[in-house]
């Protein structure tokens, strides 16, 4: 994974297309903070913060408490309003 993470990073930083589906992915089926924050901090860096909130709404539900919790701030998440009965 720290291979993965490390080309991960490398393609979003070059704005490589092909790899974007590669990392939706690893961050969808990946739950471990030390490889969740470089790769969203990378698409933050590269002003992409919509498609880092698109991927992190459908990958959220997979992370653990300490990572939603390190993220959610990063990424100026909000949970959505609960349903009326």
């Amino acid at each position: 994974s720290e291979v993965l993470t490390a080309w991960l990073q490398q393609s979003i930083r070059h704005d490589y297309q092909e790899a974007y589906g590669s990392l939706r992915e690893f961050l969808v089926n990946t739950g471990r903070r030390k490889f969740l924050v470089p790769l969203y901090q990378e698409l933050l860096n590269t002003g992409q913060l919509q498609r880092a909130q698109d991927i992190y709404a459908d990958a959220r539900p997979n992370y653990h408490f300490v990572s939603t919790n390190t993220l959610d701030p990063m990424l100026e998440y909000t949970s959505p309003a609960p349903m009326a009965e």
